[in-house]
């Protein structure tokens, strides 16, 4: 089929068949260079200390025929102020300006429900840092200060941080969990010793000894 004689019609047919054939092969990525998850997750627990952290690599990807990965990781606690920090790295470079522009800024602060995953965004601890390596940065202007909104990019960073995320809630719940048994636990120390000496002189019997049982810790018992 010669494309010359192809019409208006063929062409727009053709256009949209290429767009959704998905058989094409990735660009290699053995060029880029990554952080990688386990410094990240070194890096912001020198940072910040905090409570909990977890970073991933997402598989390499391509937009418009240039290879990139995304990596990102998420901290609570420890030294992170209330509400949502966010981080941003372009080929291991720090980007500080224009955040509200990026595509990551897009992701965390509109994207993302965080009261989906039982989190505050206004009043709980959370840094996320988003590290995108390519052959080229699909920059928005030359100052390179933030990332243009790609679709595949943008849907790189959203289904990273949803993990995270994911991750960051189940270790919250737990550690509510843990909370609420301990405050039950305390409330049981206190008023169990006298409930077992009243029963006990109730119906004539030596008092029994209950050090055993008040020494476990649902903390312990939660972690076993």
């Amino acid at each position: 089929m010669n494309p010359k004689k192809l019409t208006h019609e063929e062409l727009v047919m053709l256009a949209r068949c290429l767009h959704s054939y998905d058989g094409f092969l990735l660009p290699d990525a053995s060029c880029l260079s990554p952080i990688g998850p386990q410094l990240l997750k070194k890096g912001i627990q020198k940072e910040l200390k905090p409570e909990f952290v977890e970073a991933i690599a997402r598989k390499p990807s391509a937009y418009s025929g240039h290879p990139f990965i995304v990596e990102a990781a998420i901290a609570y606690g420890g030294n992170i102020p209330p509400g949502i920090k966010l981080y941003r790295f372009a080929n291991r470079i720090p980007l500080l300006y224009d955040e509200s522009s990026d595509v990551s800024w897009k992701v965390v602060f509109q994207l993302i429900n965080w009261k989906y995953y039982k989190i505050d965004p206004n009043n709980d601890p959370v840094a996320v840092a988003i590290h995108i390596a390519s052959t080229k940065i699909p920059y928005k202007t030359v100052g390179k200060e933030f990332i243009a909104d790609r679709p595949e990019i943008e849907r790189e960073i959203l289904n990273a941080v949803r993990e995270l995320t994911r991750k960051l809630s189940r270790f919250i719940a737990k550690r509510e969990k843990i909370k609420y048994q301990s405050k039950r636990f305390n409330v049981f120390k206190k008023y169990l010793p006298v409930m077992v000496k009243y029963a006990a002189l109730t119906v004539n019997r030596p008092i029994p000894d209950i050090s055993k049982l008040l020494k476990r810790s649902p903390i312990n018992d939660e972690e076993t």
